[in-house]
């Protein structure tokens, strides 16, 4: 068997193999992630296992209503034993002898560099891996080049946090932690490896490209119900995934496992949103039905082999007709010339998932320490610029200011200490100023951070501002493919409308303009960041809150 003709049939039985695979699983109507994962899992094992299962199992004969490609073949080498009818000589076309090996040139370079870019993310991974640092948990590490966790590692995989991993909160560090634990309990990253090793040698084959693509997303939406298991909260796990997404934290590092890689935004926090249920896992019953439906699928796959043909079927030759023989025929009438075809409407509408962000958000921080007296605002209010919202103790800083204007009484105003000691006074009235703690922007005070009775020190959080009123903002991202027709239309000079839909699409929530697109494309997901700003006088859009987004192109 030629080096093509066994690839060729390679590929053809590993596409039966996972198009059944595939059925399989759409009819049975399998939902838990974990179980999809191990049905994938058994279709990529059993595709490179069909080369040895060819030709150790025992063929299995099945018959065609026509002649298979290899006996036809045969057949055509020996059609010239067969008497016709001689016509006038006709040229016999020459082969071209080095068609093969430009045929396997073409399939090894590509497979050359499909290896080599897995070997180059390999050895960057563990290069990356080396470098990064030991923390105090177990089995974790710390980085400066990661935007976002990932698993780095094949034979013993472990956790790369970012640096600034110890300023998440604990709710945040859980849901990641069992995002990546999870991984490493169901060997994602060394799955993962040698589903990549499959697709570099069947790149020919479109369904390993799929297969690969349906083991990194199932892996993602187990991992994503861990979190969800540990945290039990939904919206705060979806607004923690979109913060890394949005972050352009979705890199692929060879033998690691990114967070935020797979997929489109939206359709993995709609899942997470939306979702009721998690993923069980993977059962003893539901690991013996994978086996027991994938062994017998591949078997027949590998070993089946058309039955021979049976004798006596008469082999027609097709032979070139003289082109004396060809009778005379009035040539054809002209055609009228064709309309030239419709050209396509323009895209007109495009959507994306979006997020609504504050015009301001402010986190009001002391800026001296001392103990806080009271807190002068209600949780969920409209507070105004300049109104009061808390007040430290003053009376140190009281002290110090009347310290310091007696000393500046005492010195000559032409004296050389005299411009020191009124600084000091100045400093002294700043800092007293400062036990007065108002809103530095108009807007809406969250929940308090730190109640009276506390001691806080310089730079202590009290409670955070956002402005949505009377505008507010939101950030969606479209594909890199469209970015061209959106700027195209700005540079115009035409408003152009965006529309904020709920999750269900179909209450219209507020309507707004486009005033910014971003000057660069998230490498990962093919997507870029678009900002629209929105009337909220009626407070129909919330901070952080998620929104399906429609952009018009037509300038309606």
């Amino acid at each position: 068997m030629s080096t093509i003709v066994f690839l060729a049939e390679w590929g053809v039985r590993s596409v039966i193999l996972i198009l059944g695979g595939a059925l399989l699983l759409w009819a049975m109507r399998v939902k838990d992630p974990s179980i999809r994962l191990m049905a994938w899992t058994a279709m990529l094992f059993g595709s490179l296992a069909i080369p040895a299962l060819t030709n150790l199992a025992p063929r299995v004969r099945f018959v065609t209503a026509q002649p298979s490609v290899v006996g036809m073949a045969k057949d055509l080498e020996n059609v010239g034993a067969i008497p016709v009818p001689r016509g006038p000589e006709v040229p016999p076309q020459r082969r071209s002898p080095d068609r093969t090996l430009i045929v396997l040139g073409i399939y090894g370079l590509v497979g050359f560099v499909l290896l080599f870019r897995i070997a180059l993310g390999f050895v960057m991974g563990l290069r990356l891996l080396r470098n990064s640092g030991a923390t105090e948990l177990f089995g974790v590490r710390e980085s400066d080049d990661v935007p976002a966790p990932v698993t780095l590692g094949v034979v013993h995989p472990a956790i790369v946090l970012p640096s600034d991993w110890r300023q998440w909160s604990g709710a945040k560090r859980e849901a990641v932690l069992a995002h990546e634990r999870s991984h490493i309990r169901r060997y994602d990253p060394a799955l993962q490896f040698i589903s990549a090793l499959h697709r570099a040698l069947l790149w020919h084959n479109p369904l390993s490209w799929f297969l690969h693509k349906q083991i990194v997303r199932v892996a993602e939406e187990a991992s994503d119900d861990a979190a969800l298991a540990a945290t039990h909260d939904r919206a705060f796990y979806a607004e923690v995934l979109l913060d890394f997404m949005q972050g352009g934290a979705g890199g692929t590092f060879g033998a690691g496992v990114p967070m935020a890689r797979y997929g489109r935004p939206d359709q993995r926090i709609h899942r997470i949103l939306d979702g009721t249920s998690l993923s069980r896992g993977v059962t003893r019953g539901s690991a013996a039905a994978v086996l027991a439906l994938g062994c017998p699928l591949t078997f027949v796959v590998a070993a089946a082999h058309p039955a021979d043909r049976p004798q006596g079927i008469p082999i027609v030759q097709i032979l070139p007709v003289p082109q004396a023989a060809v009778p005379a025929s009035k040539p054809p009438a002209p055609k009228a010339p064709a309309a030239p075809p419709k050209a396509k409407s323009a895209l007109a509408v495009l959507t994306g998932l979006g997020n609504v962000t504050p015009l301001y958000t402010v986190t009001v921080r002391s800026r001296v320490e001392g103990q806080l007296l009271s807190m002068d605002f209600k949780e969920g209010d409209t507070v105004k610029e300049g109104q009061l919202l808390a007040a430290l103790d003053p009376r140190p800083y009281e002290i110090q200011l009347a310290q310091a204007q007696a000393q500046l009484a005492e010195d000559d105003p032409a004296g050389p200490r005299f411009q020191s000691d009124q600084a000091n006074v100045d400093r002294a009235k700043l800092q007293v100023a400062y036990t007065r703690i108002v809103a530095p922007i108009t807007g809406v005070v969250g929940l308090r951070m730190m109640d009276a009775g506390n001691v806080v020190t310089t730079g202590s959080p009290l409670v955070v501002i956002t402005q949505f009123q009377p505008d507010v903002l939101v950030l969606f991202t479209i594909p890199e493919d469209n970015v061209r027709a959106v700027r195209d239309r700005l540079s115009d000079g035409s408003p152009l409308t965006v529309e904020a839909w709920d999750r269900t699409n179909s209450t219209r929530l507020a309507t707004g303009q486009l005033i910014a697109v971003d000057n660069q494309i998230d490498e990962t997901t093919g997507t870029v960041k678009l900002k629209a700003r929105f009337d909220n006088k009626a407070g129909a859009l919330f901070p952080n809150q998620f929104v399906n987004v429609r952009l018009y192109l037509d300038g309606r």
